[in-house]
């Protein structure tokens, strides 16, 4: 496990970006319909932690329960968890989905990448920020409308791909919005 975070220095505020998201590698080890959601999946998601996160996403009206078990995905995991339908979501999977919220799919780690490997971007540097001040500062509604898909499918905060040290994250769905 990684060490604790440093002390805070001045007060240089430093520009919102997706440095300050942590976006890690999981793989859906289960999945389930919500029990009272139709639109809703509970997934429990492995994301290289002591033990896995309770996951829901809204993918039931767009993809069956068997492509989703079993599933190398991409998390942001420090939002601050959240109630939907009773049941408590500990991350969010990123899905791409064309500009008319059509054809969705998940954004993809690459091959061999490990559960709980965090992405980078070239040229955003900086550790993830606490849940409390992603939530504070609002900084995944500042992020989330610059993430996208390029036309060769490669998952991108503005131009810098997702980056692993296997490779880069990438989508079937090219052109498409990151949410």
């Amino acid at each position: 496990g990684g060490g604790g975070g440093g002390g805070g220095g001045g007060g240089e505020e430093r520009p919102i970006d997706i440095s300050w998201a942590d976006i890690r590698v999981g793989l859906i080890l289960d999945a389930k319909a919500h029990p009272e959601s139709p639109k809703l999946y509970v997934e429990t998601i492995d994301l290289g932690e002591a033990a896995p996160r309770t996951v829901l996403s809204g993918l039931a009206l767009e993809m069956p329960l068997e492509k989703v078990k079993g599933a190398r995905v991409v998390c942001i995991c420090n939002l601050k968890a959240r109630k939907m339908a009773g049941i408590e979501s500990q991350a969010m999977v990123l899905c791409a989905s064309a500009a008319d919220k059509t054809g969705l799919g998940f954004v993809l780690p690459p091959a061999g990448a490990a559960p709980g490997a965090r992405v980078t971007w070239p040229g955003f540097t900086g550790e993830p920020e606490t849940a409390k001040k992603m939530d504070k500062k609002k900084a995944w509604e500042t992020i989330q409308p610059l993430l996208r898909t390029d036309s060769g499918g490669q998952a991108c905060f503005q131009e810098a791909p997702f980056t692993l040290p296997e490779g880069v994250c990438s989508s079937s769905v090219r052109d498409g919005i990151i949410s």
